[in-house]
């Protein structure tokens, strides 16, 4: 299914397939993700309060289904537990400091989602004497307070865990690009600014994904849930800033690729690959999909126009282009470093099967489980923007205390 072109005929094989592509694009929508969740408990931007949760919930998913991914190439899946926590290779394994952050990142998130939804699963399991009653009233762990002093605990301990939870982003998901950029036997990895550009584009799917779900899934879950326009304004600004860093460090690879900066050997493989002049096997993936339309046009539509940022329907639109956009940007870079041959002349074609462990059907599969866990976690805990269930009863209008000194010096002012 693979093979070279050249005159030398070799074969060579790409290991990495299309789960490697998916495995850091879901651990960028992980990254991503968390990030526009932790902005509301640490800024307190009150217009993105409405996708607060939802987005953690996003993050979640994605940080479970991002460990499936390479499992999903594995040849023996089985052996994963033992292999990555029970053999001796930290710290010489780069998937050992990945299975020691992931692991890390699960228990926090696990202590984020609690603090997140107590109150919630508290009114929940009052209310509804169904399955999400009873769900609800476990994760609450027999906590049932809910009083002022216990949200305030509630809200500083989220406050501490979403900055645990940031730094713990960049780590996991610039380790991806650490792992690419540590390989010097593939010319167009071996480069340094592969882990911030990965942690660049990760901060953009994020949004733009946290965007697609705000407006797809948010009013699914109750008829009170309402898109607003404010919200997508202040998300779409967001991911314009995003959009500009990530525009960034392309132009800085670009640059170091391109214009004769690096190695003679980067510069030929960059132009066999994505230049459009040498009709490189990418050069559609990378100008007209990555750049272009992933990155530069919904930019400028988002910046310009305020209509477009508030509207849902664009919103929709342009993020889904630049979602597909930051996909392709992975699959440029785990594909496209492993075109150019290291033992022959040429580049290797890759035919990408439908079946098969390494097919378009297993990438399928991941995306769909995704989604499925993403609405799954959604039904059981629970998205609902509705102050009157999920949060405090209002204060009283009028509250009367009276120690008798009132009325004393009530009387003395008549007088």
């Amino acid at each position: 299914m693979i093979a070279i072109n050249g005159s030398y005929g070799t074969l060579e094989n790409i290991y990495w397939g299309l789960p490697i592509v998916i495995y850091p694009f879901l651990s960028g929508l992980l990254a991503g993700s968390f990030v526009v969740g932790a902005l509301y408990h640490l800024f307190h931007i009150e217009k993105l309060k409405p996708i607060s949760q939802l987005s953690l919930i996003a993050s979640f998913a994605m940080l479970l289904l991002a460990a499936i991914a390479p499992l999903a190439d594995a040849l023996q899946p089985s052996r994963a537990i033992w292999e990555l926590y029970f053999r001796d290779h930290f710290p010489y394994s780069p998937l050992g400091m990945f299975i020691i952050i992931w692991t890390i990142f699960v228990i926090a998130f696990l202590f984020e989602l609690y603090y997140l939804f107590r109150e919630s699963n508290i009114k929940r399991a009052s209310k509804d004497k169904g399955i999400r009653g009873k769900v609800s009233k476990i994760l609450t762990l027999g906590s049932t307070d809910l009083s002022k002093e216990s949200i305030a605990r509630d809200h500083k301990a989220l406050w501490i865990i979403s900055i645990l939870g940031i730094i713990l982003s960049i780590l996991f998901h610039g380790y991806v690009g650490f792992l690419f950029g540590a390989i010097k036997a593939r010319a167009l990895w071996s480069d340094p600014v592969i882990p911030p550009m990965f942690i660049a584009s990760a901060v953009v799917s994020g949004i733009a994904f946290v965007g697609l779900l705000y407006g797809i899934g948010f009013p699914l879950f109750s008829k009170k849930n309402k898109v607003e326009p404010d919200t997508l304004d202040v998300l779409n600004k967001s991911l314009v800033y995003a959009i500009f860093a990530d525009l960034f460090f392309d132009l800085i690879e670009w640059l170091y690729s391109v214009r004769g900066y690096n190695s003679k050997a980067v510069y030929d493989n960059w132009h066999a690959v994505y230049s459009f002049a040498g009709h490189g096997p990418l050069w559609f993936n990378y100008h007209v999909l990555q750049i272009g339309l992933g990155l530069i046009i919904p930019a400028f539509l988002f910046l310009v126009f305020e209509k477009v940022r508030r509207s849902l329907a664009w919103t929709l639109i342009l993020d889904f282009i630049v979602t597909v956009g930051v996909f392709e940007m992975r699959f440029d870079t785990v594909i496209g470093g492993q075109l150019p041959t290291r033992i022959g002349q040429g580049l290797v074609n890759l035919h990408i099967p439908f079946l098969g462990y390494d097919g378009y059907l297993t990438g399928i599969g991941l995306f769909g489980l995704g989604i499925l866990l993403i609405f799954v976690f959604g039904y059981f805990l629970g998205w609902e923007h509705d102050p009157e269930e999920l949060s405090l009863p209002p204060k009283p209008k009028f509250e009367f205390e009276w120690d008798g000194k009132e009325e004393i010096e009530g009387k003395n002012n008549k007088r």
